[in-house]
């Protein structure tokens, strides 16, 4: 019996020591043209791609990235369990300030619904979302956050009005060159890149 749980514990430590994702597969997933320009503005923060949660803390230390709050003027943070809840500088601050020009048009918040993540929570995500994307994402540089188009004021439920003011708020980012954004119908939300203004 002893020896049965010996060679459980050495199979599960193999087992949990192999990445769960092979680097050169990962890089070789060609970008779509409408999401390149995401990964090029998320590359120009000079930070490599996130693999582990080493390299988020490595970051931190050298304070690349700074802490998002989970509740601020216009906005709040979901409970994340496949991202942390750091962006590189600018992308915090634009976050804020979408979330205060979003309180003043609106006296409502959106939900931002993942932050930054690395490699290795993109793997664990995709066990649960088919949807997960096997490729490099501007979530991977820590530049990147989705807000939610169901979820405003904790409600999840459609609220046309809110969700039209959210992507003029979007529209008026990107029109001032500082975000890019796609809207994920799957996931119902708006992936938003920010640019290095």
């Amino acid at each position: 019996m002893r020896l049965l749980f010996l060679v459980f514990l050495l199979f599960f430590s193999v087992f949990k020591s192999q990445k769960c994702y092979d680097l050169k597969t990962v890089l070789k997933v060609e970008p779509t043209e409408l999401y390149k320009p995401h990964l090029l503005a998320a590359q120009n923060f000079g930070v490599n791609i996130l693999e582990s949660t080493k390299a988020v803390d490595k970051y931190i230390a050298k304070g690349k990235f700074v802490k998002v709050k989970k509740k601020s003027r216009g906005y709040r943070l979901q409970t994340l369990e496949y991202s942390r809840p750091y962006l590189v500088k600018k992308a915090r601050t634009t976050l804020e300030n979408m979330g205060n020009k979003f309180a003043t048009e609106t006296k409502s918040f959106f939900v931002v619904s993942s932050v930054t993540r690395t490699l290795e929570d993109q793997c664990r995500l995709r066990k649960v979302n088919s949807n997960a994307s096997l490729g490099i994402s501007s979530h991977n540089y820590g530049a990147a956050f989705d807000i939610s188009y169901v979820r405003f004021d904790h409600k999840l439920k459609v609220n046309t009005k809110l969700e039209k003011e959210l992507e003029k708020i979007l529209e008026y980012y990107k029109n001032l060159g500082r975000i890019f954004y796609i809207k994920e119908k799957q996931q119902s939300c708006y992936h938003v890149t920010v640019r290095k203004y």
